[in-house]
């Protein structure tokens, strides 16, 4: 969970994470698969950065597989170029 665009303080990859994780510790039921993340209007490093600190996190159970659908966050710079 990312802070609002108008938020003065942007939050660390490491603080998204933790919070995102704790959130769906205690909501998400462990029968849950996975979880799949889009990239929401991050930047392709800002949504990359915060998934993998998601999947770092050693502090929280995650009984889900975390993964992404940043098709388009992720092909940004790609298009650009063309």
């Amino acid at each position: 969970m990312t802070q609002g665009s108008t938020h003065a303080v942007k939050a660390s990859a490491q603080e998204i994470a933790y919070r995102t994780a704790l959130a769906f510790s205690r909501t998400v039921v462990p029968a849950v698969p996975g979880i799949v993340f889009l990239s929401g209007g991050q930047s392709e490093e800002e949504a990359s950065l915060n998934l993998n600190a998601m999947n770092q996190l050693k502090d929280i159970k995650r009984p889900w597989t975390l993964t992404f659908s940043y098709g388009r966050a992720l092909q940004s710079s790609c298009v650009k170029v063309f």
